[in-house]
């Protein structure tokens, strides 16, 4: 009985896939499987097994290319080398740190996020000194803020990528912790705000809703219907009043009279 394999080792289609990443996953898959030059010389097991995983444009890719040959005579390790020239661009030196040295942190992009997409682009730059090179522009391509007027402010002999990472994600939380105390403080200062009370508090004297009694105009009037000092026509507790206007002829010659010895409320 055949023994099981470890590992997946999934279809590699070179238009969605990158060929690099795949033939690090295919070197994985072997080793996992003890498939090496001892116990497949010839190297047919292992040309099978990727052949067999190649979609079909990108088998007929890898054909086209080994021609006049056919694709199954050609060796594993020249099949790697026709897919290795065929998806491997030309590196030019200056091109590549142009592309580094113009990069800049993006919208959204954290700052682990941001160092990380800058180590990636130094892959074939050739910088002697790769961390300082990260370091530099880490700082210089950040966005504008408190954190990257804190870094440039720190002493260059003593800054390292990680500490400007660390320094930069920590001003960040900072500033977040306290723009959201900021907002609950005023959250509080806005409910504990006294309201105005004389909006809500009806008048008894004339039924508005913009004075107490005391300060009302009409407190010392004598009411038309009950003949008692203290409020309207249209506020006296022996009637059903309407609150918007007057219920008959008297709250009629009650609001005249209002209007005419007193004025407006």
């Amino acid at each position: 009985m055949a023994s099981a394999n470890f590992g997946i080792l999934a279809t590699f289609d070179h238009y969605v896939q990158s060929w690099s990443s795949y033939k690090g996953r295919l070197k994985q898959y072997f080793i996992a499987n003890d498939i090496d030059g001892t116990n497949d010389a010839t190297g047919t097991k292992r040309r099978a097994i990727l052949l067999s995983a190649l979609s079909e444009g990108t088998f007929k890719l890898a054909a086209d290319l080994a021609l006049p040959k056919q694709l199954d005579s050609v060796p594993y390790e020249d099949i790697l080398g026709l897919l290795d020239n065929h998806f491997t661009p030309k590196r030019v030196g200056f091109g590549e740190r142009h592309n580094f040295f113009a990069a800049i942190q993006q919208a959204g992009e954290s700052h682990a996020q941001w160092a990380a997409r800058l180590r990636g682009l130094t892959a074939h730059c050739g910088f002697s000194n790769v961390e300082e090179a990260l370091r530099d522009r880490f700082v210089m391509g950040m966005r504008p803020g408190l954190e990257k007027e804190k870094l440039y402010a720190q002493n260059i002999a003593e800054l390292t990528l990680a500490k400007a990472v660390e320094l930069a994600e920590s001003i960040q939380c900072a500033r977040a912790g306290a723009a959201a105390a900021n907002t609950s403080e005023l959250f509080k200062i806005a409910e504990q705000k006294p309201k105005d009370s004389s909006a809500r508090v009806k008048c008894a004297a004339c039924g508005y809703n913009n004075h107490k009694v005391s300060e009302c105009r009409f407190s010392n009037f004598v009411c038309k219907k009950c003949k008692v000092k203290g409020h309207l026509r249209r506020m006296c507790p022996k009637i059903n009043y309407v609150e918007a206007g007057p219920r008959d002829e008297g709250d009629a010659d009650d609001a005249t009279t209002v209007t005419f010895v007193c004025g407006p409320c």
